[in-house]
């Protein structure tokens, strides 16, 4: 879900490990990269009996997936998330707007990264839900495609602020500064379970062996550098059931951002 270019060997260094994870586990498997620009393609490969491990928002997870897969757990984010494998997303707005929180943004234009997102939407309508409960207080939102495209409509002046995946918007701090620089952090979503990484219920191997292996391979020292280049601190495990109050927030999200 974060393979972005500037981190791509490290990436697949991550990748080739979780193989060697699951293949001591005697599964059958090899990695794939498949494209992750359009959700619908996303939501076929997460359904399918041919995908072992993967890694999708907590939003289809909790409305579709989990009929389909078994959360293993999550990646610790430095900086980001807490010791249970928590976080919460920045609300940024263009600094030209001079608001300060949430509460300011009345009249403004909103940008999702999709309507099937924690991050990008449900997180957005939870932090603005807070403040109203008048679903015209904010003009009506238009959909990016990722949290990348959300912050250059900022920078476009096509939308005037989003909610972004902390763990992104660290990375594209960094590495791609110009989608972050004039941009002011107003305001956080609410604690939720960082994005799951989940194996197939077509599996052979019990879920506590492979939750085993791959808390194993974040603890390996030949991994620490491309683990810290990524911005991974380390892993949690979690259970399907800690995803369970998120569809809590969807219910508060749809009053005031209501998905059309």
């Amino acid at each position: 879900m974060y393979d972005f270019p500037e981190v791509r060997d490290s990436t697949l260094k991550l990748l080739d490990a979780l193989v060697v994870a699951l293949l001591s586990c005697s599964e059958d498997v090899h990695a794939e990269t498949p494209d992750g620009s359009v959700h619908e393609e996303l939501m076929k490969m997460w359904r399918s009996d041919h995908t072992a491990l993967s890694q999708s928002c907590g939003l289809p997870f909790v409305e579709e997936l989990h009929k389909y897969v078994d959360v293993v757990g999550t990646f610790l984010w430095t900086d980001v998330s807490d010791a249970q494998g928590r976080y919460q997303t920045v609300i940024v707005a263009r600094e030209a707007l001079n608001v300060s929180s949430v509460a300011e943004l009345g009249g403004l234009r909103p940008v999702v990264s999709n309507t099937q997102s924690l991050s990008g939407w449900c997180s957005l309508g939870v932090a603005l839900a807070e403040v109203t409960s008048d679903p015209s207080f904010v003009r009506p939102f238009v959909k990016s495609g990722g949290h990348a495209r959300s912050l250059q409509m900022l920078q476009d002046n096509n939308a005037d602020f989003a909610s972004i995946d902390a763990a992104t918007f660290r990375l594209l701090s960094r590495h791609r500064p110009v989608l972050t620089h004039g941009l002011r952090v107003i305001g956080r979503g609410p604690v939720v379970p960082a994005t799951p990484l989940h194996i197939s219920k077509t599996r052979t191997a019990h879920l506590s062996d492979v939750s085993h292996e791959i808390c194993g391979v974040f603890e390996r020292p030949d991994l620490q550098a491309a683990l810290a280049d990524i911005g991974i601190s380390g892993f949690v495990r979690l259970a399907n059931s800690d995803y369970n109050g998120v569809m809590e927030l969807v219910k508060t999200a749809e009053v005031v951002l209501p998905r059309r």
